[in-house]
């Protein structure tokens, strides 16, 4: 990827860099805020405190949100919810955590249940699922590909493709309830015989099986977690993008209920565009909030803990796999048109079959807007 540009602060916008140094590589301790002077004032235009949901623990693959508050800011570690000030904006930003801390309930769930929320970090196939009842619009793209994997041994196998996979009779784990999955056995890439969707999460099966099943997880985290940190392998292991596979999903886009996105037109102008720079601002120093992130979840105590190693292979991966990317101008956090019409088609059948009911005419433009991502904002 190109260094990043200058044009965000040729307009006199901001740059979310934090005051202390890092790299991928060994995290630096957090210190103060960032220091940034951003010369907007959101006072009035959003709300006091704008509300982020996610659908996890704290992660680097996060790292954009938490970067818009720094090191600095304050955890309440029963809730997971981190808040500060949005640099000199006369705003603050809070990232609320989710999965067991929100009851495992979907983002869109959240968006709909609790009126303090801003936005929230969902995926495409999610936004199509709910579009009837509990319609979102994304207003960025923070990732560009979806980290969802499957992974192998490769002392066992030497897959190229998923399809590999189906030629033979390998057992595939998974989440139940994942669309993806619907779409690889619809397609005929995977056999409905060997896809196994009782996947909690935990390595015992393969390490059992001494790599002899294909399981589901990211990129961006099972293969450091299994090459040092899972006891009983601490190997290599091998990935498939799914992605790759023509499931070509837009994760974690930041998403906002219809009419808050008519009522804070104003605020997204100025807002995404910090967004957008938050990220790439983390992706290029990500030392300070990787080590917050490892800080909270030892302060929050649940099962879900992230090494500064695994931090930094997570940063690695979305770079070198070009998980988050720029498009053709140099922007970060764009969609396009013809990806999402293609979820659309991939998916109408699928929730169809499932009498999941989906908007009327559905289409592209329902749920997304690139309105306000600013050119040349990028990696």
């Amino acid at each position: 990827m190109k260094p990043s540009i200058r044009a965000l602060a040729a307009a006199g916008l901001l740059t979310l860099t934090a005051a202390c140094g890092g790299d991928t590589t060994e995290a630096a301790p957090p210190q103060a805020a960032p220091t940034v002077t951003t010369g907007v004032s959101l006072k009035g235009v959003c709300p006091d405190t704008i509300s982020i949901q996610l659908s996890w623990f704290p992660e680097a693959e996060y790292g954009g949100m938490y970067q818009l508050i720094g090191p600095g800011g304050t955890l309440d570690a029963k809730t997971g919810v981190y808040k500060g000030p949005l640099a000199d904006t006369g705003v603050n930003v809070e990232v609320r955590a989710g999965g067991p801390l929100t009851g495992n309930d979907q983002v869109t769930a959240q968006l709909y249940k609790d009126d303090s929320l801003f936005m929230g970090m969902l995926a495409t196939d999610e936004a199509i699922q709910n579009s009837k009842e509990q319609p979102t619009v994304a207003v960025m793209s923070y990732f560009d590909k979806d980290p969802q994997i499957l992974m192998y041994n490769p002392e066992k196998f030497d897959f190229t493709s998923i399809a590999d996979i189906g030629k033979t009779d390998t057992p595939v784990l998974y989440f139940e309830g994942s669309t993806y999955m619907e779409y690889l056995v619809g397609s005929g890439q995977l056999k409905k015989s060997q896809v196994d969707g009782s996947y909690q999460g935990s390595a015992d099966r393969w390490v059992a099986s001494d790599g002899g099943v294909v399981q589901s997880g990211l990129a961006s985290a099972e293969p450091y977690k299994y090459g040092s940190e899972t006891r009983g392998w601490n190997k290599p292991v091998k990935t498939l993008l799914v992605y790759d596979a023509g499931y070509v999903n837009y994760a974690s886009s930041l998403s906002m209920r219809p009419e808050l996105v008519t009522r804070y037109d104003a605020c997204l102008k100025e807002f995404v565009p910090m967004m957008q720079r938050a990220w790439v601002d983390f992706l290029k120093n990500p030392g300070p909030i990787s080590a917050k992130i490892t800080e909270m979840n030892q302060e929050i105590g649940e099962f879900w803990q992230t090494s500064e190693g695994l931090n930094a292979a997570a940063v690695k991966t979305i770079l070198d796999r070009q998980l988050a990317a720029n498009d053709a101008s140099g922007t970060i956090g764009r969609f396009d048109e013809t990806r999402v019409q293609k979820m659309i088609d991939i998916l109408s059948p699928i929730f169809a079959a499932q009498n999941k009911a989906l908007k009327d005419g559905l289409k592209p433009a329902d749920l997304f807007t690139n309105t306000y991502v600013k050119d040349g904002i990028g990696l």
